[in-house]
C-alpha cells in the first residue's frame, strides 16, 4: 500500500501555513468579498473626486528624467530618486512626487590639472545640495510635463508647502566629508548675477581642534587638514553624510530599506528610513526567497534623519516585536515611542513597499489556510502582469508594481493613502483579488484582501492590455504619434482603481522624441471600463467619453440651435498641407473628427472623414512619409 502522504504530513503542513503567516504579519489580514458590480454612473465619478483627482497619470520613472533636465539647473546637481508621498495642499489631500536636489561631487567645477576638483572646491566650497522639486501625480503642463508645485533655486512654491531650510548636507549622494565654517564661504546656489554663498549654522559636525586635525590628517591621508589656512577654530568636519551608511554606523543590527524618502515638515527637510528586524530562526516558517534563510520580518523601527544637522532619531514602530523589545532592553535610551514623533512627520509615514512586496509574494500561496488544499496547490495566485515601456509588437510583459494611491476603500467613508497590488490565478490572466495596506493614522498597517465572487470573471491587467493593443482606433492614433520613426510611444503603468463596488483601469501614454536629450511627455490617457476602451488627451476627457456629463452640466451650450458649419466634401485635395509634419497633424485632426462623428452616430460624416484620412495618408506616402501599418 502507498502511504497517504498528504494525511501523514497534514499536521506539519498546517504548522507551515500558520507560522509562515505569523512570521510575516499575515495572520491579521482582513479578507472581504468585492462585488465588482461595474455599475458606475457619472454621479459616482463626482462623488469620488478625491480618488479621481489623485490617479497618478504621471509615472515616477519618466518623472526622474524630467526633474533632472528641467530642475537640475547645473551639472553638479542631481535628483537621485523620485519619492511618492501625500500632503495636505491648500486644504486638499494630494498625492505628489518629491525629490531632493543633491550635490553630485563628481561633477563639481574643476580647477586643477588632471581634471580633478581642488581641495577647496571639493571639501570646503561645494558642501551641500539645495531644495526639492515637487509635483502632483495627476497634473501636467500643456507640453505634457509634470506641473511643479515646488521648484527652482531659491526655492519657490505656489502652494502652502514652504522650505525655509533648503540646504541638504546629509543625503543619498553625499559620499564625501566636508569642512564647514572655514574662511572660505560655502557655495549655496547659483544666481543670475553672482553665486549666493552661506555659512553652516547647524549642530552637526566635529570641531577641528589641533588634535582632531592631526588625527584626520593621519586617518584620511590628507595633509591639508594641517596645512590649510582656511581652517580655523570655528571649523567643523561633517562625516558619514551618506544616510544609509550613517544609520548603519549607529545601529548595525537593524536591516534598512534602500529607498529612503525626503519629507518637508515645518519648513525643514528630513529623511525617513524604514528599518527591519529579521530572523532565520522562526519555526516552520517559509524563507523570504531562495536567496536568503531569513523567514521572519517586521518593520519595527522608523528612522528620522535631519538633512541639515544630520541628527538621527529611532522610533519604535512595532513594540510587539520580540526582537525589538530585546534591543530596547539593551539600548535603553535609543528607541523612542512613536507617539513622541511630531504629528506632521507622522502624517508622512509610509508602509514600506519592500515589506509589502515580500508579504504579497508570500500571501500568493499562503492565503490558502487548509492543509489539504495547500498540499494540492489548487488555488495559488500570481502577481498580475502588464505591458510597460516602449510600445511595439515585441513588447514583453512584466509584473505590475505595487502602487501607492489615494482612494476610498469599499468599506471606508473617506479617502486614504494605500499601497495595493492585483492578483491573478496561477497561469491565468483574469484578476481574482487585490491586496492593499493602509498608511494613514490609526489605520496604519491594516492589511486588506478583496476577493471577487466565485465564478465571476474580471479582466486582469494583461487582458486589458490585449484589448488596448487590438483596438483599431487606439492603434491608429499611436501609429500617428510615432509616424516617421522620430518618436517613441511609451506605455505607462496599468493602474487598477477600485471605485465604489466597481473597477476602472487607467494607463498613461507618453511620447519621447528619438534624440537622447528628449523629455518623455504625457500625451494620452487610456481608460477601460466594462468592455469600453477610450484614449484621449487627458484623464478627464477619457472619463467624459465613458461617463458623459448630463446635458445641463455641459459648458458653452448655445441657447438656440445653430446651423452647423458646412463639412468639406470627401476626398477633397489637401492643398493647404505640403509637408510631412503638416500632413501628420492634419491626419490626427481628421481621425479625431471621424471618432467624434462615430460617437454621435453620424455614419455618413464618419465615412467622409475616413475617406479624407485615406487621401491624407496617400499624400504622406507620396512625400516619403511613414504610412500607418
Amino acid at each position: 500500500m502507498t502511504p497517504n502522504e498528504s494525511a501523514k504530513e497534514e499536521k506539519y503542513i498546517q504548522h507551515n501555513i500558520d507560522y509562515t503567516n505569523y512570521a510575516y504579519g499575515l495572520d491579521k489580514v482582513e479578507e472581504k468579498e468585492f462585488g465588482v458590480a461595474q455599475n458606475l454612473v457619472r454621479q459616482d465619478i463626482e462623488e469620488n473626486r478625491v480618488t479621481i483627482d489623485n490617479i497618478p497619470v504621471n509615472d515616477y520613472k519618466p518623472a526622474k528624467d524630467i526633474y533632472n533636465q528641467i530642475q537640475g539647473l547645473k551639472s553638479y546637481y542631481q535628483f537621485n530618486d523620485i519619492d511618492i508621498d501625500r500632503y495636505m495642499i491648500d486644504g486638499t489631500y494630494r498625492q505628489v512626487f518629491i525629490s531632493s536636489r543633491e550635490l553630485q561631487s563628481a561633477n563639481i567645477p574643476k580647477q586643477e590639472a588632471g581634471n580633478t576638483a581642488s581641495w577647496i572646491n571639493r571639501y570646503l566650497k561645494y558642501t551641500h545640495g539645495y531644495g526639492v522639486a515637487m509635483s502632483p501625480v495627476n497634473e501636467v503642463t500643456p507640453s505634457g510635463q509634470p506641473r511643479l508645485f515646488v521648484r527652482d533655486m531659491p526655492v519657490t512654491s505656489e502652494v502652502n508647502i514652504k522650505v525655509d531650510r533648503p540646504q541638504i548636507y546629509f543625503g543619498e549622494l553625499t559620499k564625501d566629508f566636508v569642512i564647514v565654517n572655514t574662511r572660505e564661504k560655502e557655495f549655496d546656489y547659483p544666481a543670475s548675477n553672482a553665486n549666493v554663498e552661506t555659512l553652516y549654522e547647524g549642530t552637526g559636525g566635529i570641531r577641528l581642534t589641533l588634535p582632531n586635525r592631526i588625527m584626520l590628517a593621519l586617518t584620511q591621508g590628507k595633509m591639508n587638514f594641517l596645512l590649510s589656512q582656511d581652517i580655523n577654530s570655528q571649523s567643523k568636519i561633517l562625516l558619514h553624510r551618506e544616510i544609509i551608511e550613517r544609520v548603519k554606523k549607529i545601529a548595525p543590527f537593524l536591516a534598512y530599506d534602500e529607498d529612503p524618502y525626503i519629507v518637508v515638515s515645518e519648513g525643514k527637510l528630513y529623511w525617513i528610513i524604514d528599518a527591519f528586524t529579521l530572523s532565520s530562526k522562526y519555526p516552520y516558517s517559509q524563507p523570504i526567497n531562495k536567496n536568503t534563510s531569513n523567514n521572519y520580518i517586521r518593520n519595527s523601527v522608523k528612522v528620522v534623519l535631519d538633512a541639515y544637522n544630520g541628527s538621527v532619531e529611532f522610533y519604535a514602530a512595532d513594540e510587539d516585536d520580540p526582537i525589538l523589545s530585546t534591543y530596547a532592553k539593551v539600548f535603553k535610551t535609543m528607541f523612542k515611542p512613536l507617539s513622541s514623533m511630531s504629528d506632521d512627520l507622522r502624517a508622512h509615514l509610509r508602509y514600506p513597499q519592500t515589506l509589502f512586496d515580500i508579504q504579497t509574494d508570500i500571501y500568493s500561496k499562503y492565503h490558502i489556510k487548509d492543509a489539504r488544499e495547500f498540499y494540492n496547490k489548487s488555488d495559488i495566485w500570481d502577481i498580475s502582469t502588464q505591458i510597460y515601456g516602449p510600445s511595439s509588437a515585441s513588447s514583453e510583459s512584466q509584473l505590475v508594481e505595487s502602487s501607492y494611491l489615494i482612494m476610498k476603500l469599499p468599506d471606508s467613508d473617506k479617502e486614504e493613502f494605500i499601497l495595493m497590488v492585483p492578483y491573478t490565478p496561477q497561469g491565468k490572466n483574469n484578476m481574482i483579488a487585490w491586496f492593499a495596506v493602509k498608511n494613514d493614522g490609526e489605520s496604519y498597517g491594516q492589511l486588506k484582501l478583496y476577493t471577487f465572487p466565485s465564478g465571476k470573471i474580471i479582466e486582469g491587467p494583461m487582458q486589458v492590455e490585449g484589448i488596448i493593443s487590438q483596438d483599431v482606433a487606439i492603434g491608429n492614433a499611436i501609429n500617428l504619434l510615432q509616424s516617421g520613426g522620430n518618436s517613441q510611444v511609451i506605455r505607462g503603468n496599468m493602474l487598477i482603481i477600485p471605485i465604489e463596488d466597481s473597477i476602472l483601469y487607467v494607463e498613461p501614454v507618453y511620447l519621447r522624441a528619438s534624440n537622447a536629450s528628449a523629455l518623455p511627455e504625457l500625451k494620452k490617457v487610456i481608460v477601460f471600463y466594462r468592455n469600453q476602451v477610450v484614449m484621449e488627451d487627458s484623464l478627464e476627457k477619457s472619463l467624459d467619453r465613458i461617463f458623459p456629463l448630463p446635458k445641463e452640466e455641459e459648458l458653452n451650450v448655445p441657447e438656440k440651435p445653430q446651423t452647423p458649419p458646412a463639412q468639406p466634401p470627401a476626398n477633397q485635395p489637401i492643398a493647404e498641407a505640403d509637408t510631412v509634419a503638416e500632413l501628420i497633424i492634419l491626419a490626427n485632426d481628421t481621425f479625431n473628427q471621424a471618432q467624434e462623428a462615430m460617437k454621435a452616430g453620424n455614419w455618413a460624416l464618419y465615412g467622409d472623414k475616413i475617406n479624407e484620412l485615406q487621401g491624407i495618408l496617400q499624400k504622406l506616402n507620396s512625400l516619403g512619409g511613414a504610412l500607418v501599418q
